[in-house]
């Protein structure tokens, strides 16, 4: 606060809605006129809507009284000029001439205003960002298309799933990305990722110890990829990507784990396979009789006797 700003601008014969909004100001201010109050601070200090402290600062800085900075990501700083306050003459004393002979008593010493002011604790007033972060971190982010799994994120994956590999981790990492960046428009926003992430690790399943031996990390590389998918008898979609191809990969082999695989006895497989010989062999039978019957006719009829 500037006791000696605040003075000037009671003295000032300014509107009172542009004199409320000064004093305001100056309460703020240091002894250097400088101030960065943010516009709702202002506006409850005076009991006017924000427009018009807007409009009232917008006149104040016409008639040079404030001049205003405005900062990128920062609120405003102000500076107040008293050399520009329009603060009227004093009128002037009549004098009687008969008040002359009149002889009064001393009267005492007063401490000059400039004194009163530098003796006077100086108090700055910050404005409060509270709000402005506040709508910051609730506008939120989208994951970026080439976004990777940081460090701390994935040694907090394996502390939270004991039975997770490093190589599974940036698996279910991979899954998160392709997820998240594919969403459209709001669906795909955040306002934070970490807790975003940690929800998914928490929500996906434990990986069972025969899943998590050598030969199984058919997620390593590509070519183990690829060699899965043969496997499964799954191909790439054309323009599929990789991540989105081990997903289909890992779908597959979750689905197949929850049914049962139903085995034909081999006793059933050999009596279908006798059947059917024993089936083809009777007819290759009766065609061959019919053919026999159908030649031995042709040979006993007069015309083939003649030859």
């Amino acid at each position: 606060m500037s006791i000696e700003l605040m003075t000037l601008a009671w003295k000032t014969d300014l509107p009172s809605g542009r004199k409320l909004v000064l004093l305001a100001l100056c309460d703020h201010a240091n002894n250097h006129g400088q101030c960065y109050p943010s516009i709702e601070a202002i506006s409850r200090k005076c009991s006017m809507g924000q427009r018009t402290i807007q409009q009232h600062l917008g006149e104040l800085e016409a008639v040079g009284i404030l001049v205003r900075h405005f900062r990128s990501g920062r609120s405003t700083l102000y500076k107040v000029e008293p050399r520009n306050f329009c603060i009227p003459a004093a009128p002037a004393v009549l004098h009687d001439a008969r008040s002359i002979r009149t002889i009064s008593a001393p009267l005492p010493p007063q401490i000059p205003s400039d004194t009163a002011a530098k003796l006077a604790p100086i108090i700055v007033n910050e404005p409060s960002n509270d709000s402005s972060r506040k709508r910051q971190v609730l506008r939120g982010t989208r994951l970026p298309p080439a976004w990777e799994l940081p460090r701390a994120w994935a040694e907090w994956a394996l502390q939270q799933q004991p039975s997770w590999t490093a190589e599974h981790v940036h698996f279910v990492a991979d899954k998160f990305r392709d997820h998240w960046t594919a969403l459209p428009g709001q669906r795909g926003v955040k306002t934070d990722w970490l807790a975003t992430w940690r929800n998914w690790c928490r929500n996906e399943h434990a990986l069972d110890d025969d899943k998590a031996a050598g030969p199984c990390k058919w997620w390593t590389n590509d070519a183990t990829v690829l060699a899965k998918g043969s496997e499964l008898g799954i191909a790439p979609l054309p323009g599929e990507s990789m991540g989105a191809f081990k997903n289909r990969i890992q779908r597959a082999l979750e689905n197949s784990s929850n049914c049962m695989p139903i085995h034909v006895p081999p006793a059933t497989v050999v009596h279908l396979e006798e059947s059917t010989k024993i089936a083809t062999s009777t007819a290759n039978r009766a065609a061959a009789l019919h053919a026999a019957r159908a030649l031995k006719s042709r040979c006993s009829s007069p015309d083939m006797t003649a030859y």
